[in-house]
């Protein structure tokens, strides 16, 4: 196995031959997710040096979590791997169990999205497994459209991608609760009942499972007024009666607004790497993520 050191150099080396010069190459690129392939041969090899079955890629939504994930599966399967991309939306609770939840806790909470609204037992099951070397894993999955679970999937896997726009995701302070964010925490949770619940459940229960993960993938937005623009692109590739109207879209962003926001101001967890993006999801920097754990 690599020792941290030498991971760190032939990583560094590794993303120089992959992309040379960044912005420039990457900004010439006219694919949307051009470079993630690039990104995945870099990677892929230096993680199975290293033994690391375990990959969490956390950005915010529209930002390519997906796709670099399905991309890295690939590669290391190319690479004789049994690696399999989920996404941590496929550990939402059902309807019926967060609508228990808003009836509960908070009204909001019906709404999936927000830490506390996944089963995150189920999650640090499967985290566990892999870091104990299972070989096979039951992964729930969850379908958007029906806004349910839609059964599991037993699959053998010895390398798992989890992508999500939570995954990495850190509480705030009480200080930073107090005030709304946006409309919909002025006029639906005055009183911070939504947001300190939303935020204990981090502290409690999401915090623990990252010191699982032994290597992140940051994908980090260029500011948060992307969001909704990267978001709505992707409710085209739904069909038409699924898609949210702009109203709908505007105030299911919102649930997500104050989180988002703060991990964008936040250092990303490590070891691992961070990359930039612009605007046109073109990646300006790459930069490893809590250097000194590599």
């Amino acid at each position: 196995m690599l020792d941290h050191k030498t991971f760190e150099q032939s990583l560094e080396s590794a993303l120089v031959q992959a992309f040379g010069a960044l912005p420039e190459r990457t900004q010439a690129e006219a694919s949307k997710f051009a470079v993630w392939s690039s990104l995945s041969a870099a990677v892929a090899p230096l993680m199975l040096a290293r033994d690391c079955r375990l990959v969490a890629i956390s950005g915010c939504q529209g930002s390519g979590k997906s796709s670099l994930a399905q991309v890295l599966a690939a590669t290391l399967n190319q690479l004789g791997q049994r690696a399999v991309a989920v996404s941590i939306d496929d550990f939402y609770l059902g309807k019926a169990a967060r609508q228990q939840l808003a009836r509960e806790v908070h009204p909001l909470l019906a709404t999936r999205g927000v830490p506390g609204t996944h089963d995150v037992a189920w999650l640090r099951r499967v985290l566990e497994a892999l870091n104990a070397g299972a070989g096979e894993i039951e992964i729930p999955r969850f379908d958007k459209g029906v806004d349910d679970r839609a059964g599991v999937e037993r699959a053998a896997v010895n390398v798992l991608i989890v992508e999500g726009w939570c995954m990495g995701v850190q509480p705030q302070s009480a200080a930073d609760l107090d005030t709304p964010v946006n409309a919909l925490e002025a006029d639906e949770d005055a009183d911070g009942t939504w947001r300190r619940w939303v935020n204990e459940q981090i502290s409690c229960h999401y915090l623990p499972l990252w010191g699982l993960i032994p290597f992140w993938i940051h994908l980090r937005a260029p500011h948060f007024s992307v969001v909704r623009q990267w978001r709505g692109a992707a409710e085209t590739a739904l069909p038409m009666n699924q898609r949210m109207n702009a109203a709908a879209l505007t105030r299911f962003v919102a649930h997500y607004e104050r989180l988002t926001r703060a991990q964008l101001a936040q250092p990303p967890l490590g070891p691992g790497l961070m990359l930039a993006l612009d605007e046109a999801h073109g990646v300006t920097e790459i930069t490893a993520a809590d250097a000194s754990r590599i």
